[in-house]
C-alpha cells in the first residue's frame, strides 16, 4: 500500500477538527464572568465527561506514539510502572483531593499557602509551571514527528510545531475549561477507538493472529543479536528481578501521585466536575483503566513488531523508534482507517496539550498575576489577561520544540524531565496535607531547591559518564534506571527536612 492521504481521510480529519471548533464556539458563547468560570467551567462538569477529560489528559502523545515504540524496541517493563497507579489513584482521591476541595481553590498552590505561607505556594507553582511547560513540549515534539512523518517531508517540523499549538490554541483560547473538558471527551473516545482499530487490524495481517503476534514478541531479537521476551512478566518476579519490580511499583506510586495530586494539569479537570464526591470516584476509576490503557498500546508495539518481521519493508532505514506507528498509520493502512487514526494521535496531542496551557495559565494568572499586579483589577480584567497567557505559554511550547528536535525516546525523557521536580513538589504538598507543622517558608524554598539541584546534579554526571566518560555500571545503572529514585527522594526528604526545621505545631494558619 502506498502512502499519503486519500480523500476519504480528508473528509475524516476534516470532521475531526469541525467538532472541535464547533464545541470551542459553543463554549465560548457562555461566556466566563470570573477567572474561576473561565478555568473550572463554573465548576459543572458531568462527573462521566471529568473522568473521559482526565484520561485524555494522561493519554497524551507520549502514550500513543511513545508505548507502542517500547513495545516494539523493548518490553513490556514499562507496564509495571502502572501498578503503583491504582494505590496512588486511591491516596489522591481520599486525601489530596478532599483538601483541595474542602478549600474551593482554583489553583492547587493557594491550599498551600495556606499551611505554609505564600512563598512556598509561588515556589510550588513555579515548580509546576516549569515542569509542565517542558513536559508537555515533548509531547509536542511526538506529535510534529509525527505530522512530519504523514506529509513525507512536505510539511518541514518547526511548521508542524508551529500548525499543533495553533490548533490547541483556537478552542482553548476562547472556550476555556468547558471547552476543553468536551473536546476532551471527544478526543478520549478517538484515543481509544483508533487503538483497538489498529491492533485489531495488526491481528489481521500477522500470520496467526494475535497468537502470532505473541509468539513473535516471545521470541524477538534485539539489534545486537541478543534474543529476549517482550512478555517478560515472570522474569520480574525471579529473585534477581525482585528489585527492579519493586522499584517501577514504588516509583509508580510516587511518580503517579504527584501527577494525580500536585500537578495543577490534572487536578483542574476533578476541580471543575460538578459533584466532588463523583470527582473522586473519576479518580479512582482513571488508576484502574490506566494499566489496560498501556497494555493496549504496549500490544499495538508488540504487533508492529511481528508485522515488521513479514513485512520488514515497514522499518527499513528507520532510526527512531518513534516513527514507527506512524510510518505504519501512513502506509500500511486502509484510507478511512488512516484518517482514524490520524485524528487520534491528533488527538492524543491535544487532549494533553489543550489541559497543559489551561492549567499553565491558571497557575500563572492565579498564583503571580493576581496577587502581586492584579489588585484592584476585575475578573473581567483577569480573565482577558488570562486569554493572553494561554497565548504566551503556546509560545513557548513552539520555542522549546524547535530546540528538542533532535530527541528521541520521547517517552522516557518526558519522565526523566518531571523526577527533577516531581520529588520536592510531592513533598511539600504532603506537608502541607498531612501536618499541622508551620515552617517558614523560605525554608520549604530551601528545601526544595536543594534536593531539586542534588538530583539534577546527579542526573546529568550520570548522563556524561554513561555517554562519554569510562564505563561504569554504577553511572550507566543510575542514568538508564535508578533516575526513579530522584522523586521517591525528594518526596520524602522535603517534609523530613520540614520536621527538622518546623517552629512548632498547632492549628492550620493562613500565613
Amino acid at each position: 500500500m502506498t502512502g499519503g492521504l486519500g480523500p476519504l481521510d480528508g473528509a475524516v480529519l476534516l470532521a475531526y477538527g469541525a467538532a472541535l471548533a464547533a464545541i470551542g464556539w459553543r463554549a465560548a458563547r457562555r461566556g466566563s464572568a470570573t477567572a474561576d468560570d473561565y478555568f473550572l467551567a463554573g465548576r459543572s462538569i458531568p462527573w462521566l465527561v471529568t473522568t473521559a477529560s482526565f484520561l485524555a489528559t494522561c493519554i497524551s502523545a507520549l502514550t500513543f506514539i511513545g508505548t507502542p515504540a517500547e513495545g516494539y524496541a523493548s518490553d513490556f517493563r514499562y507496564l509495571f510502572s502502572n501498578v503503583g497507579d491504582i494505590g496512588a489513584a486511591l491516596f489522591v482521591a481520599a486525601v489530596l483531593l478532599p483538601f483541595y476541595q474542602k478549600r474551593r481553590v482554583t489553583s492547587i498552590y493557594e491550599a498551600v499557602e495556606r499551611r505554609l505561607g505564600s512563598q512556598t505556594r509561588r515556589a510550588c507553582s513555579g515548580y509546576f509551571i516549569l515542569t509542565r511547560t517542558l513536559a508537555s513540549t515533548v509531547r509536542v515534539v511526538a506529535i510534529a514527528k509525527v505530522l512530519e512523518v504523514v506529509s513525507g517531508g512536505a510539511l518541514p517540523f518547526p511548521l508542524c510545531v508551529v500548525a499543533t499549538v495553533a490548533a490547541i490554541l483556537a478552542y482553548t483560547t476562547a472556550g476555556g475549561g468547558r471547552a476543553i473538558a468536551w473536546t476532551d471527551l471527544l478526543q478520549f473516545c478517538l484515543l481509544i477507538g483508533g487503538g483497538i482499530a489498529a491492533l485489531v487490524y495488526l491481528a489481521a495481517h500477522v500470520p496467526g493472529g494475535m497468537s502470532g503476534i505473541i509468539a513473535a514478541g516471545r521470541d524477538a531479537v534485539r539489534p545486537d543479536g541478543t534474543r529476549y521476551d517482550k512478555f517478560n512478566f515472570l522474569e520480574l518476579f525471579r529473585p534477581r528481578n525482585l528489585g527492579l519490580f519493586v522499584l517501577l511499583s514504588v516509583w509508580g506510586f510516587f511518580n503517579s501521585t504527584a501527577a494525580y495530586g500536585t500537578d495543577q494539569d490534572m487536578v483542574q479537570r476533578l476541580l471543575a466536575c460538578n459533584d466532588e464526591r463523583k470527582a473522586r470516584w473519576s479518580l479512582a476509576i482513571s488508576g484502574l483503566v490506566s494499566i489496560p490503557i498501556s497494555a493496549l498500546f504496549l500490544f499495538i508495539g508488540a504487533g508492529l513488531y511481528a508485522y515488521a518481521r513479514v513485512h520488514p519493508s515497514l522499518v527499513a532505514g528507520m532510526t527512531d523508534s518513534d516513527h514507527v506507528f506512524p510510518r505504519f498509520i501512513l502506509t500500511e493502512m486502509p484510507h478511512g482507517l488512516r484518517g482514524l487514526l490520524l485524528a487520534a494521535v491528533a488527538a492524543a496531542a491535544m487532549g494533553s496539550s489543550d489541559s497543559a496551557l489551561a492549567s499553565l495559565a491558571t497557575a500563572f494568572s492565579v498564583d503571580f498575576y493576581k496577587p502581586l499586579w492584579g489588585a484592584g483589577k476585575s475578573e473581567a480584567q483577569i480573565v482577558r489577561a488570562s486569554k493572553r497567557f494561554f497565548v504566551g505559554f503556546g509560545l513557548l511550547f513552539v520555542v522549546f520544540a524547535l530546540l528538542m528536535r533532535r530527541l528521541d525516546n520521547l517517552l522516557w525523557l518526558a519522565f526523566k524531565i518531571v523526577s527533577y521536580t516531581y520529588g520536592p513538589l510531592l513533598g511539600a504538598i504532603l506537608t502541607a496535607t498531612l501536618t499541622d507543622w508551620r515552617v517558614r517558608g523560605r525554608r520549604v524554598v530551601a528545601l526544595m531547591l536543594s534536593c531539586t539541584a542534588l538530583t539534577f546534579a546527579l542526573g546529568m554526571t550520570a548522563f556524561w559518564r554513561a555517554h562519554h566518560g569510562a564505563p561504569s555500571s554504577f553511572w550507566s545503572a543510575l542514568d538508564s534506571t535508578y533516575w526513579r529514585f530522584y522523586v521517591i527522594f525528594g518526596a520524602l526528604a522535603v517534609p523530613a527536612g520540614c520536621a527538622l526545621l518546623r517552629e512548632n505545631s498547632g492549628p492550620e494558619a493562613a500565613a
